[in-house]
């Protein structure tokens, strides 16, 4: 049966943001309050914001390590063999959702279509189309997930009503009826959804209900589309009046999916993506977030194909939200960027969560229902808050980093308070509630400083206002401005920062860069020159980004004197010269270089099979027989990082590799693993009869290449039309073109292995195919690789573009090797020409890194 059937149809420093707690709620106070209510739990969470258009661009873009964590309960892709946009499949999208445990399919018809706004040649021509394109997506072994949409924006497009409301809308409720009678003859048993307007229109959704109620051709499910900074404050009116209409024309409820919704301001951005994400766990909608940049990032949160952002972890955050939803009330509802919330009670985890954000300064959390039937956290509750970082588009972003730690006792009636300070409205926070003891942890929270490139003294620079809602189409940038048109002999940026102590500091530029794409060297990383209270200068690289307003992150270290410093980003300086390029800056951060560590504990990882959630002296989880804790680790560079693990009783720990690989050792107290640069799964479960307690995993390790294998492009045997190429922008000038197309045309890698098993190994490379234009949207193409290991197939992987052939990303495998020599063959005989380069080509190649998995 069909899923959806089965469902039924329905500048500051980080220290001291929570310095206050109170037994009982504040009374009289200014700040703004966020009512979290334990005592009224709504159902299960619907996780419906976690939907993307084009999120998945095909298997394996984005990554299983980003995939698997998320509860996707539905995704919108095009027709399998559509030619809307060079990827995005729907078949690809049944299989990912499939492996993932996701929900359903929404696929675009009419995607099926090249041209944007789409061609139209009348109905009977689309509806033989729809005759093509159905029985193929049908023959997938996933077709119980499909749901169809037949018309995507009829109110603009085909239907377009101008001044004849009457006369589009009878054209578009006749051809609505046709195509549904035309779907329900090829797919009696799949779901069809719509309307599927641009925005919501009473008028409009009232006759059009009217007439399919009388028709006989009601969608299964209702769609629209929220993509206005307004659907903040009208989406809750807007789902209220279709729930009226339903109600007045004695239909079941049905399953609404808003089928697009944000914008580039908001994605990517946990403090605006909590807020869409509470409007529609509010009222149980499903919802995707829009495509308006390229397909395969997870609409803005995937910047590479393992690596996350900020907004990737609010999703997978979101998504460890079990048990049932509480009612939050915020302090203001149906307002644009305002604090909102969700909150949820997992009786089995004796655990409750609270995700929140999009508030500014102060903010006070009243809990109440904390003794309430059922509600088992205790006299005495464990509260931690965590923040989720904004990182920018494509900056890659830590785990959720706990800020505080308290011990709660609720009064007799389970109510208490918590007030909290210097809120960012870029994050969001995640306060977790477990059973206590009345004793917690003391966090030491590294010191952190903002400096925005807007307020410090700008050379030849222009400020540029940046995403609001204002310029919903614009990306976020922190304090909503950004400075750029660096571009002059002159331009320069300084900033006078004041740091606690002397010693070295991590310098974190946020940035954007699509310099040179309209130059016939293309587009590439660019520099600027970095000094430190006037000292030498330093060259600092600045990898492409998508657009100019996608920015990503690099850190450089930097030593810094106690007190005020200047740091100082030019385009030049009178003893090194001119840096190449432009780069446009956002804001720098300073925070104390220290080797990153993080402490996973277990009762918040992901648990599968049969799990016991323990608090107090004995705090964790634990499994026995299949039963597995889950850890998402992330890692903020390729190489080796010590992982520790507290348990008890004997073990495996398991690496679940980018590819579905499990490769399990026996569990060690201490082990030395290779990470590959954003999320790792590391599984832990019990090695024969008796259990394992597991309390945390703690991994500690900056990465770098030591202890790797270094292969150079030039080590690489070539055959047929592989070449070496010059490449200014590689690890050694050179790069490896003109592998693939077809068979014989290949790169081999002659390694040596000290001893048998699995190696990690790292390809960087670059691809910046794209084909066609489209208004908005970068059409970026995965071109494929083969990998054979001694004569055996490994793998045939995607490698995402990269924005440039001059931008070489990381990308993971995990190979078995024999003792002694052994040799990787990459190619590709042709096996992926469908779109793209006709010959199959794969990427460019840079450099290799090996290195065994356990060390």
């Amino acid at each position: 049966m069909h899923p959806l059937l089965r469902r039924g149809l329905a500048a500051t420093a980080a220290t001291g943001l929570l310095t206050g707690l109170a037994a009982a709620p504040a009374q009289g106070q200014d700040a703004p309050v966020l009512a979290v209510d334990f005592g009224h739990l709504t159902g299960a969470p619907t996780y419906g914001a976690i939907g993307s258009l084009y999120g998945i661009s095909e298997s394996g873009v984005p990554g299983d390590s980003l995939l698997d964590p998320l509860h996707m309960s539905s995704m919108a892709p095009k027709p399998t063999g559509g030619t809307q946009h060079p990827n995005g499949d729907a078949n690809d999208v049944l299989a990912a959702l499939a492996e993932h445990d996701g929900g359903d399919a929404f696929v675009n018809l009419q995607d099926w279509y090249p041209d944007w706004p789409y061609q139209n040649d009348g109905i009977d021509a689309y509806l033989q189309e729809v005759e093509e394109m159905v029985p193929i997506m049908e023959a997938s072994e996933h077709a119980d997930r499909l749901v169809y949409v037949p018309f995507n924006e009829p109110d603009w497009i085909w239907y377009s009503r101008g001044g004849d409301y009457d006369g589009a809308l009878a054209r578009y409720l006749h051809d609505w009826d046709l195509a549904y009678e035309r779907l329900r003859e090829i797919a009696p048993d799949t779901p069809i959804a719509g309307p599927n307007e641009s925005h919501y229109d009473a008028r409009f959704m009232r006759d059009f209900m009217e007439h399919v109620v009388e028709a006989g051709t009601v969608p299964d499910v209702i769609t629209w589309h929220e993509l206005s900074p307004d659907s903040l404050r009208y989406y809750a009116n807007n789902e209220a009046n279709y729930r009226a209409l339903e109600a007045e024309l004695g239909l079941e409820p049905r399953q609404v999916n808003i089928t697009e919704y944000g914008n580039n301001r908001d994605f990517g951005m946990p403090g605006q993506m909590v807020q869409w994400a509470a409007m529609f766990e509010d009222t149980d909608a499903l919802a995707d977030m829009a495509y308006w940049t390229a397909a395969g990032g997870f609409s803005g949160n995937a910047p590479q194909t393992n690596v996350p952002n900020g907004g990737w972890w609010f999703l997978k955050t979101y998504s460890g939200m079990t048990g049932e939803t509480a009612q939050v009330t915020p302090p203001q509802d149906n307002t644009m960027d305002t604090l909102q919330g969700i909150a949820t009670y997992d009786e089995s985890k004796e655990q409750a969560q609270i995700l929140f954000g999009g508030g500014s300064g102060d903010t006070t959390v009243d809990l109440t229902g904390l003794g309430s039937a059922g509600i088992n956290l205790g006299k005495k509750v464990t509260a931690t808050v965590h923040e989720i970082a904004w990182t920018g588009n494509e900056g890659s972003a830590a785990a959720p980093q706990a800020i505080d730690q308290i011990a709660l006792r609720p009064t007799k009636d389970g109510a208490a308070s918590i007030d909290l300070h210097d809120l960012d409205p870029m994050s969001a926070y995640w306060i977790t509630l477990t059973p206590g003891t009345g004793k917690v942890d003391t966090i030491d929270v590294p010191w952190t400083g903002t400096w925005e490139a807007e307020d410090a003294a700008i050379t030849a620079g222009v400020v540029y206002d940046e995403g609001s809602a204002a310029r919903p189409f614009s990306f976020p940038a922190s304090g909503g401005k950004s400075v750029g048109s660096l571009n002059r002999p002159e331009s320069r940026v300084e900033f006078t920062v004041d740091v606690p102590e002397s010693g070295t500091y991590d310098l974190t530029v946020t940035y954007g860069n699509t310099y040179g794409r309209d130059l016939a060297a293309g587009a590439s990383p660019t520099e600027q020159f970095l000094t430190v209270n006037g000292g030498d200068a330093a060259h600092v690289t600045y990898p492409s980004t998508m657009q100019w307003g996608s920015r990503g992150q690099v850190t450089v270290q930097v030593d810094l004197e106690a007190g005020e410093n200047t740091v100082a980003l030019a385009k030049s300086d009178t003893e090194a010269g001119t840096a190449y390029g432009e780069a446009g800056l956002d804001k720098i951060d300073l925070t104390p270089s220290v080797v990153d560590t993080h402490t996973y504990p277990a009762v918040f990882a992901r648990t599968e099979g049969d799990a016991d959630h323990r608090y107090g002296r004995d705090e964790g989880v634990s499994v026995e027989g299949d039963a597995q804790v889950v850890f998402d680790v992330y890692a903020p560079a390729d190489g080796y990082y010590e992982v520790a693990v507290d348990a008890d009783g004997k073990g495996e720990l398991t690496v679940l590799g980018p590819h579905g690989e499990d490769i399990a050792f026996p569990l060690q107290r201490e082990q030395t693993l290779a990470l590959h640069e954003g999320v790792n799964r590391i599984a832990l479960s019990a090695d024969g009869r008796r259990g394992l307690l597991v309390h945390d995993l703690t991994v500690t390790g900056d990465g770098g290449p030591e202890g790797f294998t270094q292969i150079a492009a030039a080590d690489a045997a070539l055959t047929g039309t592989a070449a070496l190429t010059e490449n200014t922008w590689a690890t050694t000038g050179q790069a490896i073109t003109g592998v693939g197309g077809g068979e014989g045309n290949t790169a081999t890698l002659t390694v040596e292995a000290a001893e048998a098993g699995p190696h990690l190994l790292l390809v960087h490379y670059a691809n910046d195919e794209r084909t066609g234009g489209h208004a908005y949207n970068t059409n970026i193409i995965s071109r494929y690789a083969e990998f054979t290991v001694n004569g055996e197939a490994a793998a045939t992987v995607p490698m995402r573009g990269t924005w440039s052939w001059n931008d070489f990303w990381s990308y993971p495998l995990i190979v078995d090797l024999e003792e002694g020599v052994n040799t990787i063959e990459i190619g590709n005989p042709g096996l992926f020409t469908g779109i793209g380069d006709r010959e199959g080509r794969t990427a460019d190649f840079d450099h290799f890194e090996l290195a065994p998995l356990l060390r």
